[in-house]
């Protein structure tokens, strides 16, 4: 995030510089204007001669020469922020000429320069740093200015005697143009913090709203630092997977490939987010969505098996269209699981992904797996049915008898919707002959064991 948030500054920099052009040529008319009371015009045009009057008017010039390249490097891809600090460095450094000019052109000693009007553009520079959020470049300015006048009270020839209280006044001038430039820089540094916090958290909310719900992206941005934190859960587990994939799409050109795709995420994923679930991951045609996290409660299976019923009524719907248009007809099947998950987001501070780990997640796609085998559209864990109840009615299912699971050592209870066609080899059994001796799902009670 730290990286995008750069790219912003540096390209409200570059629109920032055409603002700060039209500043930058105002402070060059009240500079001028202040030439002209000074004397400074007239010295030039009936006194000087052309060896004075160019030494009065390099600082203008220079200043006017900053403005247009700085404009002219803004409105180009070669705007850099090094550049920022050169033209910086310039206007003090001009500045610092056109105050010592002013004085020698109304012939007054060095130390009264500080007390003109045009010192206080000083301000208008460090301004200037604030407007482009660079908070060391406020620091700078003002670091450079004091430095700059203290040489040239100190060094310059003709500078005029060195009087206690002329040195007080500077003294106090320039601690002034001091503090301003520490103020602005502690301003500028907490306002340049909230603005990537906002980046960081506006980007973070864009990603988390593509793939979860509404609900559940708000509470991820409150829970702030607080979410990457891995935490123990209960939470329900769908895994979803177009059939024949591989032999729909082997003669479809790359790009139809990628609208189908698309269009198989987006009919899958609005059933998910309205019963608030997170689309975890997409795999290809494979989509992984977790209901209950970051916070679980007692309606997580029941939302992930109405969503998974969705699923399969928005992939028909899909289907018959595709259908009318002579196109292949297409199916998914569905697995679904409710057990124990590691909760939180990994990743660093330029991806995140909020993810579930654990056996639960492992066992929900070993059960869409099942699936697959048996060529079920929907297979439903039997602790899914239990933490949903009344849902057995409500989606018409039936129980199977246990089965064992690739990579597992006990059988898993599996529960279908009744209108699925099944393979042969299925054995539907009742509720209660499949949880002998505790109550069903639907409140039925099976024979004691």
């Amino acid at each position: 995030m730290g990286m995008l948030a750069d790219r912003v500054f540096a390209e409200t920099e570059r629109r920032t510089e055409r603002l700060l052009a039209v500043l930058r040529l105002l402070v060059l008319l009240v500079l001028a204007f202040v030439f002209w009371l000074a004397g400074g015009w007239k010295v030039f045009w009936l006194f000087g001669g052309w060896e004075r009057g160019q030494a009065t008017m390099v600082p203008l010039a220079g200043l006017t020469a900053t403005t247009l390249v700085g404009l002219a490097i803004a409105q180009t891809r070669f705007f850099r922020p090094w550049v920022l600090w050169v033209l910086v460095t310039l206007d003090v450094a001009f500045l610092i000429h056109c105050l010592s000019m002013l004085a020698m052109a109304a012939g007054q000693p060095l130390q009264l320069a500080l007390e003109t009007p045009a010192a206080s553009v000083i301000f208008v520079f460090l301004a200037t740093g604030a407007v482009r959020h660079r908070p060391y470049l406020v620091l700078y300015s003002g670091g450079l200015f004091v430095a700059g006048w203290g040489a040239v009270w100190m060094l310059a020839p003709g500078a005029g005697p060195r009087l206690p209280q002329a040195l007080a006044t500077d003294l106090a001038h320039l601690a002034v143009v001091g503090l301003a430039a520490f103020a602005l820089f502690i301003a500028v540094t907490r306002a340049r913090s909230t603005l990537v916090s906002s980046i960081t958290e506006a980007r973070l909310r864009a990603n988390l709203s593509r793939y979860f719900s509404s609900q559940v992206v708000d509470r991820l941005a409150q829970a702030g630092d607080a979410a990457r934190t891995f935490r123990s859960q209960k939470a329900a587990i769908l895994f979803a997977d177009l059939r024949g994939f591989t032999a729909l799409t082997e003669r479809m050109p790359p790009e139809e490939v990628a609208v189908f795709l698309n269009e198989y995420r987006r009919r899958i994923t609005e059933p998910i987010t309205s019963h608030h679930g997170m689309i975890d991951k997409f795999i290809g045609d494979g989509v992984m969505a977790v209901f209950g996290v970051p916070q679980p409660g007692p309606g997580d299976a029941r939302d992930a098996m109405l969503a998974g019923a969705g699923a399969l009524s928005a992939i028909a719907d899909w289907s018959r269209e595709r259908t009318a248009q002579g196109l292949p007809p297409v199916r998914i099947g569905i697995g679904i699981h409710h057990g124990d998950v590691i909760a939180g987001a990994l990743g660093d501070e330029n991806r995140l992904e909020y993810t579930v780990i654990g056996d639960a997640v492992n066992t929900a796609a070993r059960i869409e797996a099942e699936a697959a085998r048996l060529g079920a559209s929907l297979l439903i864990s039997a602790e899914a049915v239990a933490a949903a109840p009344g849902m057995d009615g409500e989606l018409h299912l039936v129980g199977l008898s246990p089965r064992l699971l690739r990579g597992r050592s006990q059988p898993v209870r599996l529960y279908r919707p009744r209108s699925d066609a099944m393979a042969k080899d299925e054995d539907p059994m009742s509720l209660e002959a499949l949880l002998p001796g505790q109550p069903a799902p639907g409140g039925a009670r099976g024979p004691s064991a």
